[in-house]
């Protein structure tokens, strides 16, 4: 990723910042093999979109799997923690002031959180999205910790990383831990619900699925108003009508509050109306849900990574003018990725009408040859994500 060009004034003011906090702690603090031996680890997570937080979640399982003895903090936003809050992987995850919107209640926050660490130095990491100066600063007035990761102020961290989205924000925050001398595989993203979240979940899909053996298909309509990743309403309809009649699937529709108005115009001229829970789940409830369906079809939105992160197959109809190695799963037999030839300017009024509605149809189709529905394998879904 390229930084944006900065002012001359503040390149010099970081730099004269950087000399003094060299000057501070004696010089460079740690060789490669000392990187290794740290075991505090203090994670800013702010980023507000949703498949951020998700792409985050493969750093928290490597770095506890290559140091079992290490602790994991995360000082979180809201909506951060409550992708995270019962990840094994992390030891405490906690909801602070933001610092975007009270920045020195958040340095006393983030203070107290590096003191009740156990004894030895401390790492803070800022992950792909989370590079933002602001965060910079706040690891720079909570005490002597090292800063690693991605950031728009590299003269102010020790380890800087530059992110190349060719390899993907997954492999990119795994780059952190490589950073700190750690030799650590490629790993799919997690997200953990409550056995209560499943149960809530069960019972909803019951209400509309009285046949447990009959498909049950995700189906994600609305993006999240961020980028202009539309898909035809007609398109749609089409699809769900088809696969509903060749499959006799339930469509199961989710969204935010926001997305239930047309969600439930576009359900109107549907054959079967299936269920819209739109707004009506937590992102845990959500993906307890999503654990317990056979199929996704969504545009590339937060929701699709979601149901990436608890492994269930789908087709993402991804726009023509992002690079899907950034996002999105394209080499895995799980997901088909459905995608136009690329464009490099965003047109106006911009909809993915290059894909056709027999493209998805026939994607779907062909993953649930491969992958059909069964009980048992949603039951194991399940299993692996609940905490």
């Amino acid at each position: 990723m390229l930084q944006p060009p900065r002012p001359r004034w503040k390149r010099a003011a970081l730099r004269l910042i950087a000399r003094s906090v060299h000057l501070l702690h004696g010089g460079n603090r740690f060789s490669q093999a000392e990187l290794a031996e740290i075991r505090n680890f203090l994670v800013l997570q702010y980023e507000s979109p949703l498949g951020s937080v998700v792409h985050a979640t493969p750093l928290f399982e490597a770095l506890k799997l290559a140091l079992p003895d290490c602790h994991i903090a995360v000082a979180a936003s809201r909506m951060a923690a409550s992708v995270l809050e019962l990840n094994p992987y992390i030891d405490r995850c906690v909801v602070t002031v933001n610092p975007f919107g009270n920045f020195f209640g958040s340095v006393w926050a983030v203070q107290e959180l590096l003191e009740t660490m156990p004894p030895g130095p401390r790492c803070v990491i800022t992950t792909i999205g989370n590079q933002r100066t602001r965060l910079v600063f706040l690891s720079l007035l909570t005490g002597s910790a090292l800063r690693v990761g991605y950031t728009l102020a590299p003269e102010l961290y020790d380890v800087p990383l530059i992110f190349d989205p060719e390899r993907g924000q997954i492999e990119g925050n795994l780059d952190i831990v490589r950073s700190l001398g750690h030799d650590v595989p490629f790993y799919e993203p997690r997200v953990f619900f409550s056995r209560q979240d499943a149960e809530r979940a069960a019972q909803r899909l019951a209400s509309v699925a009285a046949d447990p053996g009959a498909p049950r298909i995700v189906f994600v309509t609305q993006n999240s108003g961020g980028q202009r990743n539309q898909w035809s309403r007609a398109y749609f309809q089409q699809v769900i009508s088809g696969l509903s009649s060749a499959t006799g699937a339930v469509p199961v529709f989710v969204g935010t509050e926001k997305d239930a108005i047309p969600i439930d115009d576009l359900r109107t001229d549907l054959p079967d109306k299936g269920i819209s829970l739109a707004g009506k789940t937590t992102i845990k409830e959500l993906t307890a849900l999503l654990a317990q369906c056979d199929l996704i079809v969504s545009l590339d939105t937060g929701t699709f990574h979601v149901a990436r992160a608890v492994g269930l197959p789908g087709v993402v109809i991804a726009p023509a003018w992002q690079s899907p190695l950034e996002w999105l799963p394209v080499h895995s037999e799980q997901y088909r990725v459905l995608r136009g030839p690329s464009i490099r300017e965003i047109p106006p009024e911009y909809c993915i009408d290059e894909i056709s509605v027999e493209q998805v149809r026939d994607a779907a189709q062909t993953l649930m040859g491969k992958f059909p529905a069964d009980p048992a394998q949603r039951a194991a879904r399940v299993e692996r994500s609940v905490s």
